[in-house]
């Protein structure tokens, strides 16, 4: 093989890895529009029936883990973090809203409160990591931890942009 031969089939490589990499952190790092489809559709149907929106976390990730892609752990984790992304987006726009609404003193306070809630967030998740040290599900039970408590804090400032 040539000099640059072997350049021009290492450079390919490293440009399919990039790529590679690049797809699965864009998979992780937002939603698809069938997730916000779904998880939205289902709060609706909650709400029309009176029931409590919490049960809408994970519907996404339910559907998403049928896709035969995403039959394996590393495509399960992906699900759950997808749909996480979704909860965070909710979260950070009903924050926006009640930030906007606050008094100045009020505004101080919720802040202090979210940032207290997001280290609590990363400590409780890290507790996947503790049980399962070194095993392959620590990751798949953090992402569940994670999705799992930020949907229920999105929906509980949610209902903190409609109360009186």
């Amino acid at each position: 093989m040539t000099l640059s031969f072997r350049f021009a089939a290492f450079s390919f490589l490293a440009l399919l890895v990039v790529i590679a990499s690049n797809a699965t952190a864009a998979s992780r790092d937002t939603y698809k529009l069938q997730d916000k489809a779904t998880i939205e559709t289902c709060i609706e149907e909650a709400q029309r029936k009176s029931q409590h929106a919490r049960a809408c976390i994970g519907e996404a990730t339910k559907i998403c883990e049928t896709l035969r892609e995403m039959a394996n752990q590393a495509g399960i984790e992906d699900c759950m973090k997808r749909e996480a992304a979704y909860w965070d987006e909710m979260l950070n726009d009903r924050y926006q809203k009640l930030m906007a609404n606050f008094s100045k003193k009020n505004a101080k306070k919720l802040k202090a409160m979210q940032h207290s809630w997001i280290a609590w967030r990363k400590e409780k998740c890290e507790l996947a990591y503790m049980l399962y040290e070194g095993g392959s599900m620590a990751s798949v039970m953090a992402a569940s931890c994670m999705m799992e408590t930020t949907g229920v804090r999105a929906l509980e400032l949610d209902e903190a942009t409609i109360a009186p």
